[in-house]
């Protein structure tokens, strides 16, 4: 089964959390080929995001390395945004949209995230 990652989960796996554990066990799967995840051009922006902020400490070069770990990235192009405009979705900001749109242009049914609200599995849940 291949899922997309949530940035949300690469930050938590770099930075002390309660999340730490859990989201450095889903990258180390990945990592040893055990699991089948994948990232975007767009959650590498949010990690970078991140990164840049300070807002998560010290975490310089993680958008890099992401990059690296996770290549070749799954593209976010004009098709995936339109998808993401005419998602009817309104508890899940413009980020979120785009990680739901290009999961479906990819044939990936299944987002794993950190996200406290699970918004993204919801939605997930309610569009079979």
């Amino acid at each position: 089964m291949t899922f997309l990652i949530d940035a949300n989960v690469i930050v938590y796996a770099a930075v002390p959390s309660k999340y730490r554990d859990a989201c450095l066990e889903i990258l180390e799967a990945v990592a040893e080929g055990k699991a089948e995840g994948r990232v975007s051009t767009a959650i590498i922006e949010e990690v970078w995001h991140i990164e840049l902020s300070g807002r998560a400490g010290a975490i310089d070069g993680l958008a890099r390395q992401t990059c690296l770990a996770f290549s070749p990235l799954l593209p976010v192009n004009d098709q995936i945004i339109g998808r993401a405009l005419d998602l009817e979705a309104r508890r899940l900001g413009a980020n979120d949209r785009i990680h739901v749109a290009t999961a479906l242009a990819n044939d990936i049914d299944t987002i794993v995230s950190a996200d406290a609200e699970l918004r993204l599995r919801s939605w997930f849940s309610a569009h079979p």
